[in-house]
């Protein structure tokens, strides 16, 4: 509170949303929460108090707000893939909340994560998957020793042990032996290094590959993350058991199948400044889109939770669920540095 000045409570320092508002993002006939409208001059007398001190227009004020924005978000990613020894062109890049639509188009074109996918109801997507989330419970146990004064079968017994252990809250919740997926996790480093990191092995895994199959895994992890592996003695540090129960259903938005036309959900036409230019630009609703339809950008799809921004040069394809999955136009299908197909 008082938030930004398009929601009319009070709010007249310039915000984020009050950027996109002066940009066309952010619709000012847009309803946010079903019933608060969104007022594009308070939007603009904010923003001009930036225009005015750095002597430039209102729309190039507003839109070195989103880019600087977008830089700070583009940081946070690199912290999540960069910084974790991952590639981002390998990856697909999902907007959810309430505002992260707006931004992603524009996120995967800094780190060239495609598609981008905008799930059903994505400003409630957290409260969906928390609705919809598995049973788990695990068990662990702390084991600080060599590998090589250890043999497989004792560790396999220990970590048997934690599973049969984990297992007994899911089966009183009525979850069946049969239905339950184990995974076990082996926390390890080199001998002598003070940090850990943690190796996922199925049981299957663990007893094709043992105590030898997870220190190759570490060593591929401890390259991908620090890009060097270490010839040196391995070291346990803990044991866990992750039991699952079983995935629940996917709710599948029912979109309907109605070819690439999505005119149907056109509700009226609009302008976007992108690029330092103002561009006439579709708005459709997201509830009206069909399975197969294809957005052709500077598009806005509004929803009740979330507005979604498809930028010039890329296209929105509905999928069989109902997500819209952006790409750049021409590179439909495409993904990782090698343009391999998904």
């Amino acid at each position: 509170m008082p938030g930004p000045a398009a929601y009319r409570k009070g709010g007249e320092l310039p915000t984020v949303t009050d950027a996109n508002v002066v940009l066309g993002y952010l619709p000012s006939n847009a309803k946010l929460g079903g019933d608060m409208t969104i007022d594009r001059d308070l939007a603009e007398k904010a923003v001009r108090k930036i225009a005015d001190a750095l002597g430039m227009s209102l729309e190039k004020a507003a839109e070195g707000i989103v880019n600087i924005v977008n830089e700070n978000m583009c940081g946070a990613l690199r912290l999540v893939s960069v910084e974790q020894g991952y590639d981002p062109r390998d990856f697909a890049l999902i907007g959810f909340g309430g505002a992260g639509p707006l931004h992603a188009n524009a996120l995967a074109k800094l780190i060239n994560s495609w598609p981008v996918i905008i799930p059903p109801g994505p400003g409630v997507l957290c409260a969906y998957g928390d609705a919809t989330t598995r049973l788990r419970d695990e068990a662990s146990r702390t084991l600080v020793q060599r590998f090589e004064t250890l043999s497989d079968a004792q560790i396999r017994g220990m970590l048997a042990d934690l599973e049969t252990e984990a297992s007994k809250s899911l089966a009183a919740d009525g979850v069946d032996r049969a239905e339950q997926e184990v995974v076990y996790q082996i926390d390890m480093r080199y001998a002598g290094q003070g940090m850990k990191l943690t190796v996922d092995a199925t049981p299957k895994d663990f007893r094709a590959e043992g105590l030898a199959g997870v220190a190759k895994r570490f060593d591929r992890m401890h390259e991908q993350l620090f890009t060097f592996a270490l010839d040196a003695g391995h070291e346990l540090v803990g044991l866990r058991a992750v039991v699952q129960g079983p995935q629940k259903p996917f709710i599948s938005a029912d979109s309907g199948h109605g070819g690439t036309d999505p005119s149907r959900a056109a509700i009226e036409r609009s302008r976007v400044y992108v690029a330092e230019r103002w561009l006439d630009a579709s708005i459709f609703a997201r509830s009206k889109l069909q399975s197969g339809n294809r957005i052709a950008g500077p598009a806005i799809v509004v929803e009740m939770d979330a507005t979604t921004l498809i930028l010039p040069d890329h296209t929105g394809i509905v999928d069989e669920v109902g997500n819209i999955l952006i790409w750049p136009n021409g590179k439909e299908g495409q993904m990782g540095r090698n343009g391999a197909a998904k």
